[in-house]
């Protein structure tokens, strides 16, 4: 029994570490934050921090491979669908994710405009595409479909981040509409290629 009570504050203590670095991210420059604010915020001792944490780099690195590993599962969980005959259910899936987090991700992209979840985003949507549904794999082997993937994953990304950005019109959810009335315009006949 006491080591479930040390994992739920091990749990605890990670859940107020982030939420508090999440809010500084959202005051002040994501540079000037330092442990001191980050514990005083979340009100634990230094010790609990550095118990999960060596440094803020660890924990930036840690969040984002958190939402990295969050985006894979949601993604796994479509493995047996066609996302380029049907594309909407991924980047519904995506959508959602993104505003059920909406204030992390922005926090993220805006303190550090390199934020790693950003650079990886395209990979995952492109092996999404490449990997799901009854590809034949001759296609699958095809640079220019893979060329294509990459294209739409890659705009998919740029749309997503547009929209953090404040550059895209209407709701996380419009933007993954927009997603798909685009590829599905961009493949008219994509079905014979299945």
């Amino acid at each position: 029994m006491p080591k479930k009570a040390e994992y739920r504050n091990a749990l605890r203590s990670k859940a107020l570490i982030k939420d508090s670095f999440v809010t500084l991210m959202q005051a002040k420059p994501l540079e000037k934050i330092t442990v001191t604010d980050v514990v005083n915020k979340a009100q634990i001792n230094r010790g609990t921090f550095y118990a999960h944490y060596t440094d803020i780099d660890m924990l930036i690195t840690t969040i984002e491979d958190e939402i990295v590993q969050t985006l894979c599962s949601l993604l796994y969980d479509l493995r047996d669908s066609e996302p380029l005959a049907a594309p909407l259910p991924l980047f519904l899936k995506i959508s959602e994710y993104l505003e059920a987090n909406k204030e992390l991700i922005f926090a993220l992209m805006h303190a550090n405009n390199t934020s790693a979840f950003i650079f990886r985003l395209p990979d995952l949507i492109t092996e999404q595409l490449i990997s799901s549904g009854n590809i034949d794999n001759n296609l699958r082997n095809d640079p220019l479909f893979k060329t294509r993937c990459r294209f739409y994953a890659g705009g998919a990304t740029s749309l997503y981040t547009a929209w953090f950005q404040g550059c895209v019109e209407g709701s996380l959810e419009d933007v993954a509409y927009m997603l798909e009335k685009i590829i599905r315009e961009q493949n008219p006949h994509v079905g014979q290629y299945l």
